[in-house]
C-alpha cells in the first residue's frame, strides 16, 4: 500500500501537521497537480498524495484500508497528528477510516471534505437504478446506500474537527445542499459566503475561497471558519494562485478528471458491495 502514497517532502522534523490528500475517481496528482499540491507546498505545508489501484471505482471499503495505512505512516513518520483533505468520495473513505479503525482519530486534527456526497447524490442512484451495473464506488455514493447509512449510523469519532464544503452548483452531487451535509460538522457552502460564485464539482479543485476555507481549517483549532474570510476574496481571482498560475493547463485538468468520471467506468457490477461485517451493527 505505501507504493499508493507519495509525499512533497520529509515528515521528519515538521512543525505544521502533514496533510494526506485523497481522490476521487482519478489519481492523486490529477485532482490535486494544478492546485493543492503546489499551493499547499508554496505555503509551507506537506503533503502526501494517495492514487488508489482502481482510481477510486471499487469497493471504497477497500480504498479505505489506504487510507488507514497512510494515516499511521504519516504519524508515525511525523510525530505529529494528521490532517485529511478529499474531494468527492475520497473523503468518504478517510472517514471509513476514522469512524471503524479505533486507533486513527487520536492521529487526525483536521477532517475537510470537498464536495462530497455524505448524503448520497441522487445522480448516481438514478443511473444504478436504470442501467443496473454501475462501478461499485457509484453503488456506494447513491442516496440511500448501505454503504452510507454504516458510516452514518453514529455521531462523528471525537478527537477531529470536521468541515464539509459544497457548492450549490455542484452538477455531480445532488441536490445540494443536502447532499454534502455532515451531521456534526461545520457546513459550508460556498454560496453563502459570495452569492453566485460560479464554482461546480470539479472547479472546487481549484476556487480560492474553498483553499482559503481548507487553510483556515488547518490553521486554527476548530473547523473553517466563514466568519474568518474576508469578504475581498469574492470580488478576487477565482482561482488560487498555483491553479491561475497553471492556467490551460488546470482548465485541462479539470475537464481530463471530468470526462474520466464520465466515461471511464469499465468495473461495473450488478449490485451494491456487501457491507463489512464490522461495520453492521
Amino acid at each position: 500500500m505505501k507504493k499508493a502514497l507519495s509525499c512533497s517532502g520529509p515528515l521528519s522534523g515538521l512543525t505544521k501537521d502533514p496533510v494526506l490528500l485523497t481522490p476521487a475517481f482519478s489519481s492523486g496528482p490529477e485532482s490535486y497537480g494544478f492546485g493543492y499540491l503546489p499551493q499547499l507546498k508554496a505555503d509551507g505545508v506537506t503533503t502526501c498524495v494517495l492514487t488508489l489501484p482502481d482510481d477510486g471505482y471499487g469497493d471504497l471499503q477497500t480504498a479505505a484500508e489506504y487510507n488507514v495505512h497512510a494515516i499511521r505512516w504519516m504519524a508515525a513518520e511525523s510525530g505529529r497528528k494528521v490532517a485529511l483533505l478529499g474531494h468527492q468520495h475520497g473523503a468518504l473513505n478517510g472517514l471509513w477510516a476514522l469512524r471503524f479503525w479505533p486507533d486513527l482519530p487520536d492521529k487526525v486534527s483536521e477532517f475537510v471534505a470537498l464536495a462530497t456526497p455524505f448524503g448520497g447524490t441522487a445522480g448516481a442512484a438514478q443511473l444504478c437504478n436504470v442501467v443496473r451495473r454501475c462501478p461499485a464506488s457509484y453503488w456506494q455514493i447513491a442516496t440511500g446506500s448501505r454503504y452510507l447509512a454504516a458510516l452514518l449510523a453514529k455521531p462523528l469519532p471525537a478527537g477531529p474537527s470536521y468541515t464539509s464544503i459544497a457548492t450549490a452548483y455542484d452538477e455531480v452531487i445532488t441536490p445540494q445542499p443536502k447532499a454534502s451535509m455532515l451531521p456534526g460538522a461545520r457546513n459550508i457552502t460556498l454560496q453563502s459566503i459570495c452569492p453566485g460564485r460560479p464554482i461546480e464539482h470539479f472547479s472546487i479543485l481549484a476556487d480560492n475561497l474553498t483553499y482559503l476555507l481548507v487553510r483556515d481549517a488547518l490553521g486554527h483549532p476548530g473547523p473553517a471558519d466563514a466568519a474568518r474570510i474576508s469578504k475581498s476574496v469574492c470580488t478576487g481571482s477565482l482561482y488560487m494562485p498555483a491553479a491561475s498560475k497553471a492556467g490551460v493547463g488546470a482548465l485541462n485538468g479539470l475537464l481530463g478528471f471530468g470526462t474520466r468520471l464520465l466515461v471511464n467506468a469499465p468495473r461495473s457490477v450488478a449490485q451494491e458491495p456487501a457491507t463489512r461485517t464490522y461495520a453492521v451493527g
